[in-house]
């Protein structure tokens, strides 16, 4: 595979591999031939370009030497004798498929000649890696570069025309900035944001565009920019979107029977804010609360919020506030990335959702106070049910709550809810067994359904058989807590039980050992070991028995009363299903962040065991859409996993690292990683220890705990001296010159990044030749060299564009513009610093967007225009506010400059 590149630094590729093109003039000779190639170019036209028409009295056979030496090059790529002397000049021979710029030309053409010109045109945009001829010399390559440049703008304007809004705005919005006198630019974009539903924003567009005009150039819009702005004004401006109303509510039962004297209860208490249901597990609660909030949701227009806590769970894994608000957060569709880092953040901006609206939220199966408080709205209007099995005195005492004590049913109800399910010609049929059911289930609806359910399938049994089957029961074990007489719950579980086929029963015993809330047809196959077919048909036979319920599409949860049971009913060795289980979130989990971060290291992972079919995702948005769906249950895999499955708990953590941190589940990140680093330690993995606390550390990095991160990450790179792991060291200088960047300590970060510096020469660093260049220019930025610092910064942009990782590019176009800023370039500055904001724009990350704002404004500072540097700090302070993180300090610090300069004014 042989490629010749001129849009960009010119550059010879060979087998993925980037070939020596020599110096500056050698490329130009190259670059000359390259975009005459299959003619012949006269040794003369060398000249003329390589000295500008005033060559040396050596230029001759300086162009020889040149000649000789792109030979080799040309060899060492698989194309020797490609170039041929011919006819006093020299023409190079390769396929024009080979080189970018023919390339390019080629493709547009075919869109010319197409009705759908997406493809050629999409195809030709992706052969610009920036810059043409960069670091090209010569008047030849400034002319043609400008000649490439404006022949590339009005390929993406076409394209811009008939591409989908979103990309078009991201590669048009940083081509505006850089080009801000380009009409034909800034039209192309007010159309995209327009189609895209933003035309304020086209409008703001096309008053910064002609106040540019006015004040460089002396002249109004043109006709085309002109046009497109009365195009806009003489469109509706659409009303804002208003955001959808939450539904959590999970479905009504249709059998809903008695609890009359409550509902009233419930009724009477609605104006209050704030309900706790109590009572024993199994006796009603959530469904008591359900079907009341049926019956009062219009008195709620603006939505109902839902959330299990699991406060009783067997596993052990409660939901956690923050876990819980995110969900209510997720439902008024806040962006992941605009929730909160801290706890009482999180908690602020969900009461200022529900600030003012009537909202009901039902927080189910409580376990205490502490749980629930940060979850209760607050606000007139809004109503919280709380359902727990414990009383809860202290929300009754400090917080107001009105108390209902939730009893069994009495015997009227249990006969009326037996009726529902059965058919009062069944229930009066045999009046002493329904009295007996009744007795010894003691009014525990749970019990009494699990009865119905069984005689209702079992419609040939009489209800005396199965008195006579309840009877026979040895063991009337589970007195449960607040009911004055034995309930054999495990018996009535027992019947549903026993009905299953083997498979079902199977499966049913496996999901005891199960460690999420809920599970989906793939995590049950790995459970069993099978295909995803057969697990589908022994979960839908589990939910036909009552057994477990899909309370989400495709998502089986269970009764924590019924998971124990499962658990208990297990008598086998759990390590197969459960290493098999933990193989498919680890692998499924790897292959999503593999598609959400392809530029990654790569770890060797140990195949799946046999009966294991990971996940597999086609694109970002897939992979993003399971890690969401399957958050709660990763977690608490990796908590499960840490006792005596360490291996799997530590990979499995390491492997949500990309998707929490873009999500900003900064919190739960920490607690993986800490669960992980413990694992680690526990295997005696050094390496993994290692890692686990350098990650941990970049985690506490982005939460705003800097001295927590300093501290771990020095922890991991004294690890990795003690083992000489080179990558691990630059790594971990890396994260530390970030930090000591941070606190303002240059001469602490310059030690660092020479550290990186030296190590990652030889350590094998995937980001390769992009990173080096990257650390290059911090370490001449440090040193005072801006101009080279410039130079690196930009050869980097270029190589991170080329692998197309936006984050990377992102980072060394920030670089480019501290460079720049470095010497008083403040307009070049900008361009860079709006250049990496629209990439962290694009991949909606709030934390590094509010990074590049704060050098916008400061950028404007310098440039002494206080109103532009305030503007941008606000949005900062904004951001940084929103998250909850600490940097919103040292905005306040640079806002509180700018008042006291006005008010010396």
């Amino acid at each position: 595979m042989r490629e010749f590149r001129l849009l960009g630094p010119v550059e010879v590729w060979a087998d993925g591999r980037r070939l020596d093109g020599g110096p500056p003039q050698q490329r130009l000779v190259l670059a000359v031939l390259l975009a005459a190639a299959g003619r012949v170019v006269p040794a003369e036209t060398l000249i003329a370009r390589l000295w500008d028409d005033e060559p040396p009295a050596a230029a001759r056979r300086a162009v020889y030497v040149h000649i000789a030496r792109i030979r080799r090059v040309l060899r060492e790529a698989g194309a020797d004798g490609a170039l041929v002397g011919a006819s006093g000049g020299y023409r190079l021979d390769v396929d024009a498929g080979e080189v970018d710029l023919l390339r390019y030309q080629r493709l547009t053409g075919q869109a010319r000649d197409r009705d759908d010109p997406r493809e050629p045109l999409a195809e030709a945009l992706a052969c610009w890696r920036g810059t043409p001829l960069a670091g090209v010399p010569g008047r030849w390559a400034e002319d043609t570069r400008k000649t490439w440049s404006r022949l590339h703008l009005d390929t993406t304007i076409a394209w811009s025309r008939v591409a989908d809004p979103s990309p078009a705005i991201d590669l048009l919005t940083p081509l505006v900035e850089e080009h801000p006198l380009v009409e034909p630019l800034a039209a192309a974009l007010m159309r995209v944001l327009h189609r895209a539903g933003r035309t304020a924003e086209a409008l703001d567009c096309f008053t910064r565009t002609r106040k540019k005009l006015v004040e460089e150039l002396g002249l109004d819009p043109g006709s085309e920019l002109a046009a497109t702005h009365q195009m806009l004004l003489s469109v509706p401006t659409p009303a804002p979107a208003v955001r959808e109303r939450p539904t959590q509510l999970p479905p009504d039962i249709s059998a809903f029977v008695g609890r009359n004297a409550e509902m009233d209860a419930l009724g009477a208490a609605a104006d209050q804010s704030l309900i706790v249901i109590s009572g024993t597990a199994g006796v009603g609660k959530t469904t008591l609360a359900v079907h009341w909030a049926s019956t009062v949701a219009d008195r709620f227009p603006d939505g109902i919020l839902h959330v299990n806590l699991r406060g009783f769970d067997p596993s052990g894994t409660t939901k956690t506030p923050a876990e819980a608000i995110r969900g209510f957060l997720e439902a008024f569709d806040v962006p992941p990335q605009s929730v909160p880092v801290t706890l009482p953040a999180q908690t602020g901006l969900y009461r200022r959702l529900v600030a003012g609206r009537r909202v009901l939220v039902m927080l189910d199966n409580a376990r205490d106070a502490e749980q629930v408080r940060p979850l209760l709205p607050n606000s007139p209007g809004c109503l919280a049910v709380v359902t727990s099995r414990h009383l809860l005195p202290a929300l009754v005492v400090t917080d107001g709550a009105y108390p209902l004590s939730l009893d069994l049913l009495s015997a009227t109800e249990s006969r009326q809810l037996l009726t529902a399910r059965l058919g009062a010609e069944r229930v009066d049929a045999e009046p002493r067994s329904v009295d007996e059911i009744i007795d010894r289930c003691a009014g525990l609806p749970l019990a009494m359904t699990l009865i119905a359910t069984r005689a209702a399938v079992h419609r040939r049994f009489e209800l005396a058989d199965l008195v006579g089957q309840l009877r026979a029961a040895g063991d009337r074990l589970d007195a449960l807590s607040s009911v004055d007489r034995s309930i054999d719950v495990r018996t009535v579980f027992s019947w549903s039980y026993d009905g299953l086929s083997e498979g079902a029963a199977e499966l049913f015993r496996l999901l005891g050992l199960h460690c999420g809330p809920d599970i989906t047809a793939p995590a049950a196959a790995a459970l069993l070991g099978s295909d995803t077919r057969r697990a589908n048909v022994l979960l839908a036979e589990l939910a036909d028995a009552h057994l477990i319920v899909e309370h989400i599409r495709g998502r089986f949860g269970m009764h924590d009363l019924l998971r124990a049971y499962a658990a208990e009913r297990f008598d086998d060795d759990p390590a197969g299903p459960l290493r098999r289980v933990l193989d498919y979130y680890l692998h499924s989990a790897y292959a999503a962040d593999g598609l959400l971060y392809p530029h990654r290291d790569e770890v060797a992972l140990d195949p799946p065991r046999a009966g294991v079919t990971p996940q597999v995702f086609d694109t970002d948005r897939q992979a993003a859409a399971w890690l969401d769906g399957e958050r709660p249950v990763l977690l608490a895999a990796i908590t499960q996993a840490a006792s005596g499955y360490e291996a799997q708990a530590f990979r499995l953590a390491l492997a949500l690292v990309t998707f929490l941190d873009r999500r900003g589940h900064w919190d739960e990140m920490i607690a993986a990683l800490s669960l992980a680093l413990d694992a680690a330690r526990r295997l005696g993995d050094a390496v993994g220890e290692g890692h686990s606390l350098r990650v941990l550390g970049w985690a506490y990095a982005h939460s705003g705990q800097y001295e927590k991160s300093a501290g771990l990450t020095r922890d991991a790179l004294a690890v990795f001296e003690k083992l000489d792991d080179r990558v691990g060291q630059a790594r971990a200088h890396r994260d530390l010159a970030q930090a000591f960047w941070r606190k303002g300590d240059h001469a602490g970060t310059l030690h660092h990044l020479s550290q990186v510096l030296r190590l990652s020469a030889t350590a094998g660093l995937r980001a390769g030749p992009a990173f080096a260049l990257y650390v290059q220019a911090c370490v001449r930025f440090l040193s005072g060299d801006q101009p080279q610092a410039v130079a690196l910064c930009r050869a980097s942009v270029a190589e991170y564009r080329a692998l197309g990782d936006r984050i990377g590019e992102a980072v060394a176009w920030e670089g480019r513009g501290m460079a720049h800023a470095g010497v008083g370039h403040h307009r070049s500055a900008l361009i860079c610093f709006r250049r990496a904001l629209s990439l962290r724009r694009g991949a909606n990350d709030r934390l590094l967007m509010a990074d590049s704002l704060l050098l916008i404004g400061d950028t404007h500072a310098a440039a002494q225009r206080p109103g532009d540097a305030r503007a941008a700090w606000l949005a900062a302070h904004k951001i940084f506010s929103e998250l909850g993180h600490p940097d919103a300090e040292r905005v306040e610090a640079r806002l509180g400059q700018v008042r006291s300069l006005r008010s010396t004014l």
